[in-house]
């Protein structure tokens, strides 16, 4: 049985096919709402310290956009 997050929680995971300084440092799946998403999550570094910077997009985004070679997923 897969695992099924609940509702606004996430699972991030190393990036271990990480080949490229703009990829993402953690990759993983979550529920936003009722809404499964990818998340991508990079390490920055600031003025102020060390912080981590989140994105995420359903799933499907990723199959629509093929001309971005920036895309995390």
């Amino acid at each position: 049985m897969a695992y099924e997050h609940k509702e606004n929680t996430a699972t991030v995971f190393n990036n271990d096919k990480k080949s490229a300084e703009n990829q993402p440092d953690f990759t993983g799946k979550g529920k936003v709402g009722e809404k499964l998403m990818d998340f991508a999550m990079w390490k920055r570094e600031g003025k102020n310290g060390n912080y981590f910077y989140l994105s995420f997009k359903t799933p499907q985004d990723k199959f629509n956009n093929k001309s971005n070679n920036n895309d995390p997923f």
